[in-house]
C-alpha cells in the first residue's frame, strides 16, 4: 500500500470518525436501511466502521454483522473497534465485494453506503449480493448507488427512506 493510499485512508477516518458523527446518526441511517435484532448482515465497503458497532448493537447476540473491506487499513480499523467494544457477534474481513468468498445465501440483509468502487464494477458488486442474500432478503444502498441497481431480474424495489433505497432479492 502506497503512502498516499495511506494518508488517503486516515484522511477518510478523520471525517467518518468525528465530523461525520456531527451530521449523522449511524443508527438512523440503520434503521431507514431496516437492520432488525436477530438478522445476518453484511456491511460492504465498512471504511474504518462508521457504521459497523452500531449495526452490531442493533442485531445483537442473535444476529451477525460480517463487515468486508478491501482496504487492509480499514479491516484493521474495524477490528480495533470491535475489540475495544468487547462484540463477539461481528467480524471484519479483507476481501473484494465483487469476489467475497463467502457462502451462498448467507444474509438476510446486506447494506452498501459510500462505497467507492469503480461504477464499471458494479455489476459484479451486485451480482455477488443477490448469491449472498438470502431467498427475499434485502439489499439497501444510499445515495447514488440506488440507480445503479440492477433492473427486476435481480432486485424488486421495496422502500425508499430519504437517502436509503431498499432492495428485495428476486430469488
Amino acid at each position: 500500500m502506497s503512502v498516499t493510499d495511506k494518508i488517503h485512508f486516515r484522511m477518510m477516518s478523520l471525517m467518518h470518525e468525528y465530523l461525520y458523527r456531527l451530521f449523522r446518526d449511524p443508527y438512523r441511517v440503520l434503521d431507514a436501511a431496516g437492520l432488525k435484532p436477530a438478522q445476518d448482515v453484511l456491511e460492504v465497503g465498512c471504511g474504518p466502521g462508521f457504521f459497523t458497532v452500531p449495526a452490531a448493537k442493533i442485531v445483537g447476540q442473535e444476529g451477525s454483522v460480517c463487515a468486508l473491506d478491501v482496504n487492509p487499513l480499514a479491516v484493521e480499523r474495524v477490528r480495533q473497534k470491535i475489540e475495544k467494544e468487547s462484540l463477539t457477534n461481528v467480524r471484519a474481513i479483507l476481501a473484494d465485494a465483487a469476489q467475497t468468498g463467502l457462502p451462498d445465501e448467507s444474509f438476510d440483509l446486506i447494506f452498501v453506503f459510500g462505497f467507492g468502487h469503480q461504477v464499471s464494477d458494479m455489476a459484479n458488486v451486485f451480482a455477488e449480493v443477490r448469491r449472498l442474500l438470502k431467498p427475499g432478503g434485502v439489499l439497501s444502498v444510499e445515495g447514488w448507488l440506488g440507480r445503479l441497481v440492477p433492473s427486476t431480474q435481480l432486485f424488486h424495489p421495496l422502500n425508499r427512506q430519504g437517502t436509503i433505497a431498499q432492495y428485495r432479492n428476486a430469488a
